[in-house]
């Protein structure tokens, strides 16, 4: 009884396969039991094979893995539409998305099986082009379902494109670039000093080993975006002692090893470089560090030559997130760069209603502003942008659909496999547009599938990772950049060899929307960064050879890497502001208290210069207790000419002042300038004492001297009187003069008037 209820079940169920299904049924799933779906995918489709169908009776190989619970009974179906490929990419994202296409046709390729002990279906099974229906050249919709055999429900589904490009068939040309960056946010908050060592791990294993193992495995179609802060960080990790928050550690051999592997990676492709430290351009300009932005543009132009040992340009810029605004375009074009490269979507196609001045109501505004529907056919990957420089920028633009595929996350089982399926239906898509007409209707297709097609001009697509410090699956990136270059409809191109094309589609001005300008760096870190770039430019000019001490640790604190982490970025700010500060002390104010007696005088101030530099400084000194002590100054203001100091040795100057109300503790406030009248450091206090007892000081001096001249008459008196009595017994020898050695007799001596005896 038994038998006769499994081949009754099994009978039914063959009964129920539509008529020339291809497959096998084993046997029914037992009554009451339902394939419950493991918590992974229950649907894996690991092979798709030829990823482009060049032979119409060729066969597609389709392989992958059913999970679920043990025993449990599926089916397998493919689901496609018959001669009748896409139209348009709408119809693809539409189709992705479950919204308004659906395919027509299904076909059951594995019959109810039941899943193994370890609730395990592996499957493989063949289609032909004939069998799917697909008539002529296009890109057809192509499903994977996996159902419940008892009950039918859908318990997984994959759904893909089969690109159809017939041997012999003559297909448009889509010339293809591919922009990679080679970025990482900054390791170094000043220049001798390293916040972390994650540099170091991301070295040897992680994401930078992905991005050199990357570069390494593609070909010469791809160009390179290198941020020479990043070469730099890998330079100072690998030639010497470092320091990394206080702690002194040993160079690193490796990051030696993987700065040689990525210049022997790149040779002979092409590079371009990055301003330093890939920073926010439009923050920076929104914010008035113009000066910044034009900076990092020269400054990463001539680090990346130097660090890669060849001339590298930096004359195209890539801003965060593909988006930017006339003021930051207009700085850019102002700095050298002759073309920015962006998303699609920033610089949209001029709408029919645009273009005529009608409104069509089609445009819904977006945080103020209009967004245009989407183009019927893709427009070319570059634009002209007028700016306020002499000449336009080219606008390079990225296709949205493509970057998002070639920098999406591969990690899950099969998604590489996927993306490439998708990357290279899309690019066949657009060889296959037509060209819309005066009605805007898409024109017939001919037999070939081309219609007018193959006269239109060539297009220009570009595909760039979404984020600047994407995660690379190196397998994946070399797998489709391996079939993008097989593909007979494409043609890879470096990016700057593409030139706007005068009869390109008319574009919309730059979109850039509130949330756009939210995502920049915010007001008040970039406030920080402004205070501590006028530090670091009086450290800069304060010594008679302007030496840039911090100028690369300020454009390392501009780092668009710094979106979304202002935790650290904070920290990086406080030991640059750390390091200037102690540059800055060592040109310092002796604050040793000083005196000053009279109703006016001299305060000496000392300036001592422990730099290893000779500086050109200014010294102002102003009264801060104007009530006892005033500076003898116009305005009460002493400033000093520009005045040099040798390195390692001490400058005196003498400040006039006038002691007001007999004077008392007061102090003078000595502030420190640049030759550019820059404030360097803050103003020093210097405590001054002064007396105001210079009358009573006048009549000690003047009795002093009265006496000391009545001493002096006194003296003069007594040794006349001597001359005048010469035996006055007040000698200091006693005893009569002819008893001193050497007197004369009085009756011995002569007149020498007198006459003989």
């Amino acid at each position: 009884m038994i038998r006769k209820a499994a081949l009754l079940t099994l009978l039914t169920a063959l009964l129920a396969s539509p008529a020339g299904m291809a497959g096998t049924a084993v046997a029914a799933p037992p009554p009451g039991r339902v394939a419950a779906a493991a918590p992974a995918d229950p649907l894996l489709v690991s092979e798709i094979t030829p990823e482009v169908v060049r032979v119409a009776t060729s066969p597609i190989t389709v392989a992958g893995t059913v999970s679920g619970t043990p025993g449990s009974f599926v089916r397998v179906a493919v689901r496609y539409s018959r001669g009748r490929p896409f139209a348009s990419r709408a119809e693809m994202a539409a189709y992705l998305s479950e919204q308004g296409y659906g395919t027509t046709n299904w076909s059951t390729r594995i019959q109810a099986t039941p899943l193994d002990q370890s609730g395990k279906l592996p499957f493989r099974f063949t289609v032909t082009p004939a069998e799917l229906g697909m008539p002529r050249p296009g890109v057809y919709p192509f499903e994977i379902e996996l159902t419940d055999a008892g009950t039918g429900q859908r318990l997984g589904i994959e759904r893909t494109f089969l690109t159809y490009a017939p041997k012999g068939e003559q297909i448009p040309k889509v010339k293809l670039a591919v922009a990679l960056p080679i970025v990482d946010r900054p390791h170094r908050a000043d220049d001798a000093t390293f916040m972390d060592d994650d540099l170091l791990a991301s070295l040897a294993s992680g994401r930078l080993a992905s991005l050199l193992q990357t570069a390494q495995d593609t070909g010469d179609g791809v160009t390179w975006f290198v941020d020479p802060a990043l070469l730099d960080d890998v330079r100072v990790l690998s030639s010497g002692p470092r320091n990394v928050r206080g702690t002194r550690k040993d160079a690193d051999p490796a990051a030696g090893q993987w700065l040689n592997g990525l210049r022997s990676a790149l040779t002979d492709k092409t590079v371009l470089a990055t301003p330093y430290a890939d920073p926010d351009m439009a923050a920076l300009v929104h914010h008035g560090l113009d000066k910044q932005a034009a900076a990092s543009v020269q400054r990463g132009e001539a680090l990346a030559s130097e660090l890669l040992g060849r001339e590298i340009h930096g004359t195209t810029a890539w801003p965060a997130g593909g988006k930017i605004d006339r003021d930051a375009v207009d700085e850019l074009a102002m700095s050298g760069v002759t073309s920015v490269l962006l998303s699609g979507d920033a610089l949209p196609p001029r709408t029919t209603a645009q273009n005529t001045g009608q409104n069509t109501g089609q445009n819904t505004p977006q945080n103020g502003q209009p967004v245009p529907p989407p183009a019927q056919t893709t427009p070319d990957g570059a634009a002209t942008l007028d700016t306020i420089a002499d000449n336009p920028l080219t606008a390079l633009l990225a296709d949205p659909t493509l970057s998002e595929v070639l920098g999406g996350n591969m990690s899950a089982p099969g998604a590489a496999m996927l993306a490439r399926q998708r990357f290279l239906a899309e690019t066949a898509m657009i060889a296959f547009e037509q060209q819309t007409g005066p009605s805007g209707q898409t024109g017939q297709t001919s037999g070939t599938g081309q219609g007018d097609t193959a006269k239109a001009a060539t297009r220009t697509v570009i595909a760039t990772p979404e984020s600047h410090l994407w995660t690379p699956d190196p397998a994946f990136v070399s797998s489709l950049l391996q079939a993008a270059s097989s593909a007979p409809w494409l043609r890879m191109t470096s990016l700057d060899s593409i030139k706007p094309d005068r009869a390109g589609v008319p574009r919309a001005d730059l979109t850039y929307t509130e949330r756009d300008r939210q995502a920049e760096l915010s007001r008040s870190y970039l406030a920080t960064v402004r205070k501590l770039e006028r530090k670091a430019d009086a450290v800069a000019t304060v010594t008679e050879e302007h030496t840039d001490v911090f100028h690369t640790a300020i454009l390392r604190l501009s780092s668009a890497s710094w979106r979304g982490d202002g935790k650290r970025a904070l920290s990086f700010a406080g030991q640059v502001q750390k390091a200037i500060d102690e540059r800055i002390d060592d040109v310092s104010v002796l604050d040793t208290p000083r005196a000053v007696a009279g109703s006016n005088g001299q305060v000496p101030v000392s300036v001592a210069n422990n730099l290893d530099k000779d500086i050109q400084i200014k010294i102002r000194v102003t009264s801060a207790s104007k009530s006892r002590l005033a500076i003898d100054a116009p305005g009460g203001v002493y400033l000093t000419p520009t005045t040099r100091i040798l390195a390692g040795r001490s400058q005196l100057v003498n400040v006039p002042v006038i002691v007001r109300n007999e004077g008392g503790d007061a102090s003078i406030s000595v502030q420190l300038l640049t030759d550019g009248d820059e404030k360097y450091g803050s103003a020093v206090r210097v405590v001054v004492r002064a007396t105001g007892y210079t009358g009573i000081a006048l009549v000690i001096v003047g009795a002093a001297v009265v006496i000391m001249l009545a001493a002096v008459v006194m003296r003069v008196l007594r040794r006349r009187s001597r001359k005048a009595f010469p035996f006055d017994g007040s000698g200091d020898e006693e005893g009569p003069p002819g008893d001193r050695q050497g007197a004369v007799p009085a009756e011995r001596t002569q007149s020498p008037l007198s006459g003989s005896p």
